[in-house]
């Protein structure tokens, strides 16, 4: 048996040494995915499209990788991924291979935060966004806060997914609430990317219009409520 404090430096250096795997994994994979092509082809709609349509568990299993590394490198658009999954493999396959790939990054970059702590990833991420993320998430309806800022497009669900591993939330209840706030949005995307598959344009467009005006209803309404706020 070691003594507890031998026990905490061996703890705090297995944890460091992780840490330092972590960091290394991320940058040497973004390395080898920038040299492979990969990266690019993630970014080219056509070649991302003939790609996911290779024969056998190969397209399936890219359309996972692909929405993994757009969750775990943030700069990349995850909308291209999303409509594409749709286009080629259907509403319901593409949905759940998107879902899949995604909550995976999202729980990697949860736990990547977790274990590297702040100030490395201050060196990923910029502090204003990781301030903005905490002001958030650690208010008395963190909670409900993430829920919504998942739910609605147009909001940085990677990166918040690294903020939230500072947090004090728990894995599991994170892939809970994220996975059910991101599933509108994400298969609005998949659905879009579907029906141009289908060349069902008019439904395509109609989707389109109905996520425009969820997205502007809650601008306009969280500006005038605001503006409620300042007044009081």
């Amino acid at each position: 048996m070691f003594p507890s404090g031998q026990s905490e430096i061996t703890g705090g250096r297995n944890r460091w040494l992780l840490a330092i795997f972590l960091v290394l994994l991320v940058v040497g994979g973004g390395i080898w995915l920038w040299h492979a092509g990969f990266l690019e082809e993630l970014s080219n709609k056509d070649r991302f499209i003939a790609a996911l349509r290779e024969d056998g568990p190969k397209g399936p299993l890219l359309c996972i990788a692909a929405q993994f590394v757009q969750v775990v490198i943030f700069a990349i658009p995850g909308e291209i991924t999303q409509v594409a999954a749709g286009y080629v493999f259907g509403p319901w396959r593409g949905f759940l291979y998107s879902v899949t790939g995604i909550m995976v990054g999202s729980a990697f970059n949860f736990y990547f935060a977790r274990i590297i702590g702040r100030p490395t990833l201050e060196r990923f991420i910029s502090r204003q966004t990781l301030d903005k993320v905490d002001k958030s998430l650690n208010s008395a309806k963190g909670k409900s806060a993430m829920f919504l800022l998942f739910l609605l497009p147009a909001t940085p669900k990677d990166a918040m997914c690294y903020g939230a591993g500072l947090t004090k939330m728990g894995l599991a209840e994170f892939v809970v609430i994220t996975g059910l706030a991101r599933s509108p949005a994400l298969f609005a995307s998949i659905l879009i990317g579907a029906q141009a598959g289908r060349g069902d344009y008019r439904s395509m467009i109609l989707t389109g219009l109905i996520v425009v005006f969820v997205v502007a209803a809650y601008y306009f309404y969280k500006r005038y409520r605001d503006r409620g706020q300042q007044k009081l």
